[in-house]
């Protein structure tokens, strides 16, 4: 069975593709990567083609476009050659376009066409996306979705292709952790050594809730000198106005530090290495990885009480759990976390085991290639 899959976002979203692909791999299939330009092999096995620029920074938006259909007019050229049996695709960058490649090459291949659906829909949705994604799902022979509540909401979008549906979980992030010194990585980061860390870690997204984060750090840091939140990543396509004001109109040097910036992977470590604990304040998810990599690093986390997050976060076993959107929950949340300080430790533990026994890429990639392909 010849595979290729297809990742336009690999440099941010590798932690998935490879490990995957390596799996796939083991369960007997022969992989072909198109991806980015993300050159550093991180043990993946297989071969990789880079094509696609849809992450770098310093293209303007019509060279990018010109490179995505360029990148697929490259991977027509590929499909020709190889004798594929399987289209595997993470993303739709750029659902039109999209589309009509897709649509394409499974009709001119006769292929099976198989899609990861990370985001059901995009958070910043075009006036074209709903149209397109379901154009594309109706196409696709298999649809993998990554959690049991993004099986629901897609059903409720899309009941006439429901059936197309396989729940395989994204898997763990164990491989690409690297624990050092909690003390070391503070002072690296300038963080004090003395002080309660939560750490905000990824994509600043208004999904992500980073302003209700600032709301609960300003109810409660009085109370609690010792806390010290970390927040760290870059901005997509979000106002950071509101943010701003909030950080601007009150005095919180002395309890937050602010690096919004692409953090590379080089630099990850410190700022986990550096946390008591993670919060996840987000408003709406689909699936997360970020929480895969909270608890690879053993970190006790505070999340919203979203489906994808509370089917890890356990109160007060692997972690605390606030009222979507609500910051006052969110400040009690954190105040339990403060207050049991002691056994953060215990809780990162509990859910490093719980995702390391359920998450196993082998084991899902297994999966993957008995019911999807």
């Amino acid at each position: 069975m010849k595979v290729l899959l297809i990742d336009q976002i690999t440099k941010v979203n590798y932690k998935y593709t490879f490990p995957l692909a390596n799996g796939l791999v083991k369960a007997g299939a022969e992989v072909v990567l198109a991806i980015d330009q993300k050159k550093e092999r991180e043990n993946c096995v297989c071969e990789r083609i880079n094509l696609f620029n849809t992450d770098e920074k310093n293209i303007g938006k019509v060279a990018k476009l010109k490179n995505y259909i360029w990148s697929y007019r490259r991977i027509d050229n590929i499909l020709k050659k190889g004798k594929f049996d399987i289209l595997h695709t993470e993303w739709y960058t750029f659902s039109p376009i999209d589309y009509y490649f897709l649509n394409k090459f499974k009709r001119k291949y006769k292929i099976k066409y198989v899609a990861t659906v990370h985001d059901i829909l995009p958070f910043n949705q075009k006036f074209y996306d709903l149209r397109f994604h379901k154009k594309l799902y109706t196409l696709a022979d298999s649809i993998i979705l990554q959690a049991p509540e993004n099986v629901k909401r897609f059903a409720e979008l899309f009941p006439d292709i429901k059936n197309k549906v396989c729940m395989v979980p994204h898997g763990h992030m164990l491989d690409y952790v690297d624990m050092i010194d909690k003390n070391e990585s503070r002072e690296r980061l300038g963080i004090p050594k003395n002080k309660i860390v939560f750490l905000f870690f990824g994509q600043i997204k208004k999904v992500k809730g980073v302003d209700l984060l600032l709301k609960a750090l300003l109810k409660i840091k009085d109370r609690y000198p010792d806390l010290y939140v970390v927040i760290a990543g870059s901005v997509w396509k979000a106002d950071f106005s509101e943010c701003q004001e909030i950080i601007d109109n009150n005095d919180l040097s002395e309890c937050l530090k602010m690096d919004i910036r692409y953090i590379p992977d080089d630099e990850v470590r410190y700022f986990y290495s550096a946390a008591d604990a993670c919060v996840l304040p987000y408003t709406d998810v689909y699936q997360s990885g970020v929480i895969q990599l909270a608890y690879g690093y053993q970190k006790a986390v505070i999340s919203s009480d979203l489906p994808a997050f509370t089917q890890f976060v356990k109160e007060g076993k692997s972690g605390y759990i606030a009222e979507t959107g609500n910051f006052n929950s969110l400040a009690d949340a954190m105040e339990r976390a403060i207050l049991d300080i002691d056994n953060l430790p215990n809780m990162g533990k509990t859910g490093y085991d719980l995702v390391k026994q359920t998450l196993n890429w082998d084991e899902l990639a297994k999966k993957i290639v008995e019911q999807c392909y």
